[in-house]
């Protein structure tokens, strides 16, 4: 590939270098080329750090390397700030510990993963729930839960105290005195699980942050040893750096050798997780030298002049970009009064693409800006319909969603009878039916009538059976019901959790006959539930959980009430990457993925323009760049909604070749008529696409 001058120039150059420009001008290529440049003169790789905005984008630079043969680079850093922060707050303990309060330094700390911490906030927040905190406030518990942890990350993130930050949103809060009680409530909580943390050595995402951000990157000795280590910095996307990582970046400059830092115009699009792209273009004053990036190699002037038109219709004033060719970059209108009829229509247009016009399946997406269960599953049921190859780019669901997990869950609770968790006769039904090979719903739920007492709650000795009922589900369906119900009796109390859900697979549910073949979504549900419970037991006794009872409640009520979410087992067939891909905006945002087509799915809805409603946790009163006590007011609201939908529209065209397909519905799932603002902006060109 042959650079413009200006990518030569950022490849080679000495010192701090500003790469400036938006998607798709090549600046992570030439970050890309400058580490290659740096390995081939003889650089240590781990003299070298690289700090990505997402752990997924470590790939293109570890791909990038090995097809250019760049030789060893296995001590190449390439990692996110938060990933970075754990790791040396971990390697710094005893000189950061003390200092940041906690109580028995000589402890090693324990990390909490995010479905770790939103337990053990569970643990705190529910008495106070029953005390009638939160009263009012029209949230579930879970959704307090996770709005707390929140609040706590964006703290830190922010490179704010806690109660810095309940003070902001209270003082810019103009609405209803009742959110100011809620806030309260919300400091209360989150000091006392940062004071249980504290006193077990327990660090969570916004503990880590806090203690990296206000201790270690202070502390000269750390500094010794950084800058010995690392003297080449290079950022990829510092505009989706949050505020804490903007200070340690700031921290370094003039500190190493080099320092390449590549800003995407019209990125942010992680705002929603504190990125703050306002206060990353400061780092382009005090490097040696800013670098414009101008010139696009993905997008075409039809698109520009999309984004133009859109950006036209939601900014007030300013210069107003050309519009003229915007028509150009339509390809298509799918329509439909109800969202049915649109994703059933929108096969045609796809098969017409890939048929008529020879563009490949791969060189597809369908955006949108949700992706609920009923959206996903008409998606997929058209598309397998004619025959379209395609693959979610989050595929996975919330592991309560996944039936064979409540399958498992089913069989554990039963195994506990003393845990008090008695699972719903539909419940057993369905283990049943996952369980045992060719079983039917209909006689699975024949045989739990008659065999499980939900009072006691276990399974009865399959003798009980009438003689009729196990002719209709046959003697060996019997048997192998048996064979579960003394298996469970047998080794309930016996193994901790992980254990008795590791064994529960391999010596019954993996062997013929309940798996006549080898059953690889058993076994990742067997590895996901087995991981999951182990990380769960291993933190129990500083989370508050001390016994085995403790520990197994927690485990299943943590996952049924969608506080256990993290990466939850893949399912079914690999992806087909040959496929059209389905995403949410901001995932195929943050890909960086480049296609030739997009369709733009439920165009007029509100949803490309919404902003999630979180009273405990408004991310953006804290932005460091935002003046702490300037109120909330609705005008600010409505302008970062129509900001956040300019840098969507300019982040997609930036991230496409050919042209967009707008498919629309009239009404929208709860039979609401749609006009959001995309729709309204694009009114002048929606009638009137152009076929590629």
């Amino acid at each position: 590939m042959l650079l413009t001058e200006t990518q030569q120039t950022a490849t080679t150059a000495t010192g701090a270098s500003f790469l400036l420009g938006p998607a798709g001008t090549g600046k992570t290529t030439t970050l890309q080329h400058r580490l290659l440049n740096l390995l081939r003169r003889g650089e240590p790789a781990y003299t070298i750090l690289v700090l990505v905005a997402e752990e997924d984008n470590r790939d293109s630079f570890l791909n990038f390397l090995h097809a250019h043969n760049a030789g060893p680079y296995a001590d190449l850093k390439i990692t996110t700030y938060t990933y970075l922060a754990r790791e040396l707050v971990s390697l710094f303990w005893p000189l950061v510990a003390r200092p940041a309060g906690f109580e028995r330094p000589y402890q090693p700390p324990t990390n909490l993963s995010y479905d770790l911490a939103q337990l053990l906030m569970w643990q705190t927040v529910n008495p106070m729930v029953r005390q009638g905190a939160f009263a009012g406030l029209r949230l579930r518990p879970q959704q307090i839960v996770s709005q707390l942890i929140d609040t706590l990350n964006r703290a830190a993130l922010n490179g704010l105290g806690l109660d810095q930050a309940i003070e902001r949103s209270i003082h810019t809060w103009a609405g209803e005195m009742d959110q100011i009680r809620y806030l309260e409530d919300a400091r209360t909580a989150a000091r006392h699980f940062r004071e249980h943390c504290r006193r077990h050595s327990l660090l969570d995402l916004s503990l880590t942050v806090r203690v990296f951000d206000t201790q270690l990157v202070r502390h000269p000795e750390f500094h010794r040893y950084f800058s010995e280590r690392f003297r080449h910095l290079l950022v990829d996307n510092v505009e989706e750096q949050t505020p804490a990582g903007q200070n340690f970046i700031a921290s370094l400059i003039g500190q190493t050798q080099s320092m390449a830092l590549a800003y995407d115009s019209d990125g942010g699009y992680k705002r929603f997780l504190s990125a703050d792209p306002a206060g990353a273009a400061r780092f382009e004053e005090p490097c040696d030298r800013s670098l414009p990036f101008d010139q696009s190699f993905t997008t075409t002037e039809p698109l520009i002049h999309l984004a133009n038109l859109t950006e036209n219709y939601l900014t007030v004033g300013g210069s107003k970009g050309p519009t003229s060719q915007a028509a150009n970059a339509i390809w298509g209108v799918v329509d439909g009064r109800y969202r049915r009829e649109m994703v059933w229509q929108l096969p045609h247009t796809l098969n017409q693409l890939i048929h008529d016009h020879g563009i490949p399946p791969s060189e597809i997406a369908i955006i949108t800006p949700y992706l609920d269960g009923a959206l996903r599953y008409s998606l997929e049921q058209a598309l397998n319909l004619h025959q379209i190859p395609y693959y979610l780019l989050q595929r996975r669901s919330s592991p309560r969603d996944e039936p064979r997990i409540r399958a498992w869950l089913t069989w554990l609770a039963l195994a506990h009878p003393d845990w008090g968790l008695a699972p719903a006769p539909y419940d057993v039904a369905e283990a049943l039916t996952l369980s045992i090979h060719n079983l039917d719903p209909a006689r699975a739920q024949l045989l739990t009538e008659r065999l499980y007492r939900p009072e006691i709650p276990a399974l009865l000795p399959s003798s009980e059976l009438p003689e009729l009922v196990e002719t209709r589900t046959g003697r060996d369906t019997a048997a192998m019901v048996e064979t579960v119900r003394t298996w469970l009796a047998d080794n309930g109390g016996r193994h901790p959790l992980d254990v008795f859900l590791h064994r529960l697979f391999t010596e019954l549910l993996a062997l013929p006959p309940y798996q006549p073949t080898p059953d690889l979504a058993g076994a990742a549900v067997c590895d996901w539930l087995v991981r999951t419970a182990g990380n769960l037991r291993q933190s129990a006794p500083a989370i508050g959980l001390l016994t085995p009872a403790d520990v197994g409640v927690a485990f299943i009520n943590g996952i049924y009430q969608g506080l256990v979410t993290a990466n939850p087992p893949e399912l079914g067939e690999p992806p087909n990457l040959d496929g059209v891909m389905i995403s949410t905006i901001y995932g195929y945002l943050l890909t960086g993925r480049v296609t030739q087509v997009q369709v733009w799915l439920e165009t007029a809805a509100t949803g490309w323009w919404d902003i999630p409603r979180q009273p405990l946790s408004n991310v953006f009163v804290l932005a460091q760049s935002r003046p702490p006590n300037q109120l909330w007011t609705m005008d600010e609201d409505y302008r970062i909604r129509n900001e956040l939908l300019r840098r969507i529209i300019h982040g997609l065209t930036a991230r496409c070749r050919g042209g967009i397909i707008l498919a629309n519905s009239d009404l929208d799932r709860r039979g609401q008529r749609q006009d959001g603002p995309l729709w309204r902006a694009l009114q002048p060109i929606r009638h009137a696409p152009n076929a590629p």
